[in-house]
């Protein structure tokens, strides 16, 4: 939803003031939509109180692990683990690998979104919901490596496209609310390694 080609943090004050990254113009522009119409309904009558939470990236248990459907770290963690069972010594990383995300673990949104409803009348109409730090690819790679237990390297292939190189959440106010997440990387990568292997001959 955030305009392209921020280094610093993605302020809620940022939306609509700038272009649109365009490999996610389509579900940013029906995103932005719903959030400006729900504003638009509480100008117009007071009783509705719509608020809208804009998480940062998320993984974890129930996510998607098929490479042609899969976010970054549902599909590191899938690569990985061909990798290793195939006795591979080396994973491809598209790109540098020095472009840098922001990933929650899903459990954590969820008790986000609890919080936001038990202390509704508190909080903003829109407001981000992050971890306000981000990691680099290759630091994730590791971070997974590490998991799995793949002892083998990686190599760069600078030809394949990047996106943003950075995409991260200012979480002003949602300090502000007293709430923060709870999963370090390194746990919630176990825990959707877990389920991956839980649902592999699925």
């Amino acid at each position: 939803m955030y305009p392209r080609g921020h280094d610093e943090p993605l302020h809620e004050d940022l939306l609509l003031t700038g272009e649109l990254e365009p490999t996610n113009e389509g579900y940013a522009l029906a995103k932005i939509a719903v959030s400006r119409f729900c504003d638009y309904i509480n100008r117009e009558e007071s009783t509705f109180k719509y608020k809208t939470v804009l998480p940062c990236n998320l993984y974890g248990r129930y996510d998607k692990f098929d490479p042609s459907e899969s976010h970054l770290l549902p599909s590191i963690i899938n690569k990985i683990h061909d990798a290793k069972a195939r006795g591979e010594s080396t994973v491809e990383i598209w790109g540098d690998g020095e472009a840098r995300r922001e990933f929650m673990y899903a459990g954590d949104l969820a008790d986000a979104i609890v919080t936001l409803v038990e202390r509704f009348d508190e909080a903003p109409n829109l407001i981000n919901i992050g971890l306000g730090y981000d990691y680099s690819i290759n630091e994730y790679y590791s971070a997974v490596a590490d998991v799995i237990g793949f002892d083998g390297s990686f190599f760069h292939d600078r030809e394949k496209p990047v996106g943003m190189r950075r995409k991260l959440l200012s979480v002003d106010r949602q300090n502000d609310l007293g709430w923060s997440p709870k999963v370090g990387l390194r746990e919630g990568i176990q825990r959707t390694y877990a389920f991956f292997l839980e649902n592999l001959q699925k």
